[in-house]
């Protein structure tokens, strides 16, 4: 009775034990299975433009290109921008972002990396490439739209958004607020 009582004891310890390093480790997990981490950071921009950071390391600048008033994007983030005037210029080193209409997007675009992209929610944007191409035409995304940018082989590609997991990341993010 007291070896069994003891395996019980034990197997309790152990147990809470894994139970608690899965809890520690869940958000490292669900990134390697190809999910969404949940916000890093919030932060409004302007007016009711709120910018959901992803990775923490990701940074947006506010900056002056032409004159004109935009933000300088490098990283992970979501975007949901909701105001009255438009157009809103997001540029990464390598897509010219412009918001024409209100919008709820996604931006994974790492200065380093020769690809990045843009997953749209709704709203209307106009995108093309930031650096010299023999290929300069743009492409606008609207609703469940995916644009695909690699500089290495001066390909972009826009297309259905069929992947469900920005949907869920995006209404578990509301649910969270």
């Amino acid at each position: 009775m007291r070896v069994s009582l003891f395996f019980l004891l034990l197997l309790v310890i152990l147990t809470h034990g894994c139970t608690q390093s899965t809890n520690d480790n869940q958000e490292k997990i669900s990134s390697l299975n190809g999910d969404i981490s949940l916000p890093a950071q919030i932060k409004k921009l302007t007016g009711t433009d709120i910018l959901y950071i992803i990775d923490k390391e990701s940074t947006l600048k506010d900056t002056l290109i032409d004159n004109v008033q935009c933000w300088r994007a490098n990283g992970d983030m979501f975007f949901k921008i909701d105001r009255e005037k438009y157009p809103v210029y997001i540029y990464t080193s390598l897509m010219k972002l412009e918001v024409m209409a209100p919008s709820t997007f996604r931006i994974a675009a790492y200065d380093h990396d020769q690809g990045q992209s843009v997953e749209s929610l709704t709203g209307k944007i106009k995108i093309s490439k930031n650096y010299s191409s023999p290929f300069p035409e743009p492409d606008t995304l609207q609703e469940n739209n995916l644009y695909m940018v690699n500089k290495s082989i001066d390909l972009s590609e826009k297309e259905d958004l069929e992947d469900k997991r920005l949907q869920h990341w995006w209404k578990k993010v509301n649910e969270n607020q």
